[in-house]
């Protein structure tokens, strides 16, 4: 099989999100009805969508449909909210929002919170906030240590009330012996919110304070805590794992082929160099320097009928193939994931690694099966490429800090671009190419790892805080008419001057465009929530139209304060000034929505004024 980068052309940076991604479909809990709960109480209600404005309202207020689910207690309606089914081993992704000041909760099997709560805008986040793991209780304890446990979350992922949020909870019950003894505490492997780790192997002895249940069991129901606040929720869908269900590897021979090779399989038809029982399922049982083929041979025991998806990484090539069938295809670095249908019983696995330079050869081969929780076949755990690296945090303190580096974006990093950094924690990237604000994000600053570790291989700065993604179109453009699109690369008679710098270190941007000069700040407020753009173009107009593009998104909808527009499905705020003369309007195109503003040569020297909002 000749070695193709990343598989019919596809970048790298696609190529590791797929990898990381599993090809087993979850379960959903479908919400056209409320036939997957237990006799929910009247505060839950189904909808199509909401209404109202939940930035600032405490009440959501529920549109006429179905998909959306909707609690709001009163004092006499405020009961929790369970599902018919029980878990205990579970992977569980699901959508949630919070009206203003709102309070809620998901407890894993009804006994274990992970915390939801309008927690926006706190510097230090604790237990208590979006995304903590909530303390456990008791009274016998005494005044000041009836709390204890709780884990806060390792930054404040929140957004701000009314928008759309999303959180990703891997979850392990606890073990029990044969007489039903406790023999392992359940616990949080992982807890995502927006796309960052709040939480990684958390521990948890007992229920959480409010839990309905006081003990403990093998499985559990999925609660939402009812009696608290306001939450909507949607999109709910879960993998339900057997703890006591494992896939065998026995049977383990290996053939090592020295020598140089450029593609797998090139030497099976040739005597191996050494063959034999390897030590363990691992590169480094086998052979510790030179370069090299190496085949694994291996019956494989699956415990029930089914879909299994593989998964490969590494450094080098990894392909996987079962029964004869290549299930993992080679890349570069690690391999495709893939998935087959296996029969209960034995199967055929082959496994083959290609060692082409002098690093330590290590790879890891992992599946999934139906009810099978993700599980490592070689012995050897290495270290994702993507993930668990050391961090190189560098922070702005007194002042306004400026990094220049590349900045990661999908689907390539940008290698003209600065990140800013500020003293309150909030801070943006910017791509001086386009002119466009790349992402926003709060916490800690960037980490400098892969740009300045050893050779600085990747050369990339990473955001150190949850980010908000937004794109990387020119924010000015050139249109000939007002029917064509938003331009996708640089404008060709856009320029970058660089920058200056106020005495706080807050950078202003200069351009130019054609005949057109941009002056571009952005800052951050002083309470960290937002970011403040001001744009002032000169200079004289072109032949064709000058326009600035504020936001895009699969939608883009007028704020009920009349404040501004709501971009995307709730993703975040766009705010105009009360008194502001700018009137930017929304066209489709190409099924996205935009919103624009065309510039006419009069108004010019008017700056354009907007503030973001997540």
């Amino acid at each position: 099989m000749m070695l193709r980068p990343c598989l019919l052309a596809l970048s790298v940076v696609l190529c590791v999100s797929a990898r990381a991604q599993s090809l087993l479909p979850p379960e959903s809990v479908t919400l056209d009805s409320l036939a997957a709960f237990k006799s929910p109480g009247a505060n839950w209600q189904l909808g199509g969508g909401l209404g109202g404005d939940p930035r600032r309202e405490k009440t959501l207020r529920a549109l006429p449909g179905a998909g959306v689910l909707v609690n709001n207690p009163t004092a006499a309606a405020k009961a929790d909210l369970f599902t018919a089914w029980e878990h205990s081993d579970l992977e569980l992704d699901l959508d949630f929002l919070m009206p203003l000041g709102s309070n809620s909760g998901v407890y894993l099997m009804g006994r274990y919170e992970v915390q939801l709560f309008d927690s926006w805008g706190v510097k230090a986040p604790a237990f208590s906030d979006c995304g903590g793991i909530y303390q456990r209780w008791d009274e016998a304890r005494g005044d000041g240590q009836k709390g204890y446990e709780g884990t806060a979350p390792r930054a404040n992922a929140s957004r701000a009330p009314g928008l759309w949020q999303h959180l990703h909870v891997q979850f392990q019950a606890p073990r029990f012996d044969a007489a039903g003894k406790k023999i392992r505490n359940a616990r949080f492997t992982r807890v995502v919110l927006n796309g960052f780790v709040v939480q990684e192997n958390v521990e948890v002895t007992g229920p959480t304070r409010a839990s309905p249940f006081t003990d403990e069991k093998p499985l559990g129901p999925l609660m939402i805590q009812g009696d608290h606040g306001s939450v909507a929720l949607r999109e709910i869908r879960y993998k339900r794992f057997d703890p006591d269900t494992r896939v065998a590897v026995e049977n383990l021979t290996y053939r090592l082929f020295a020598g140089e090779s450029r593609q797998l399989g090139e030497f099976d038809s040739r005597p191996a160099t050494r063959e034999g029982v390897p030590t363990s399922f691992a590169a480094d049982a086998v052979e510790k320097t030179g370069r090299y083929t190496l085949t694994f041979h291996s019956r494989l025991i699956v415990p029930r009928d089914g879909a299994y998806a593989f998964t490969a990484d590494g450094a080098e090539p990894v392909r996987v193939a079962v029964d004869g069938q290549v299930v993992v295809d080679a890349l570069e670095q690690g391999g495709l994931p893939g998935s087959i249908h296996l029969t209960k019983g034995n199967h055929v696995m082959r496994v083959d690694f290609l060692h082409m330079s002098s690093r330590a050869p290590v790879f890891q081969v992992a599946l999934e099966g139906p009810g099978i929780a993700p599980q490592v076949l070689t012995s050897s755990r290495m270290r994702a490429r993507d993930s668990n690296l050391p961090q190189l945090l560098i922070a702005p303190t007194e002042r306004v800090r400026l990094q220049r580096g590349f900045v990661p974006f999908d689907p390539k990093k940008r290698l003209y671009a600065i990140n800013v950094g500020s003293p309150s924690g909030t801070h943006f990237a910017y791509d001086f190419e386009t002119g466009s604000i790349l992402r926003v994000w709060r916490g800690n600053f960037l980490d400098m790892f892969e740009m300045w570790d050893g050779r600085g291989e990747n050369q990339i700065s990473k955001p150190a805080g949850p980010a908000l993604t937004l794109n990387a179109k020119p924010s000015v453009a050139l249109l000939e008419r007002s029917a064509h699109d938003w331009p996708d690369a640089p404008e060709a008679l856009w320029s970058s001057d660089g920058y200056t710098l106020e005495p706080d270190g807050q950078p202003v941007f200069l351009a130019r465009l054609s005949s057109l000069t941009i002056r571009d700040r952005i800052a951050v407020d002083a309470d960290g929530r937002s970011l403040t753009r001001t744009l002032t173009l000169g200079g004289r107009n072109t032949d064709w139209q000058t326009w600035v593009l504020l936001a895009e998104g699969r939608s883009i909808t007028p704020q009920t304060s009349g404040q501004g527009f709501i971009v995307g499905d709730r993703e975040f705020y766009l705010d105009l000034p009360l008194d502001s003369a700018v009137k930017p309007f929304v066209r489709t195109r190409n099924g996205r929505q935009q919103l624009v503003l065309p510039v006419a040569a009069n108004a010019l020297t008017k700056p354009i004024v907007y503030t973001l909002v997540w």
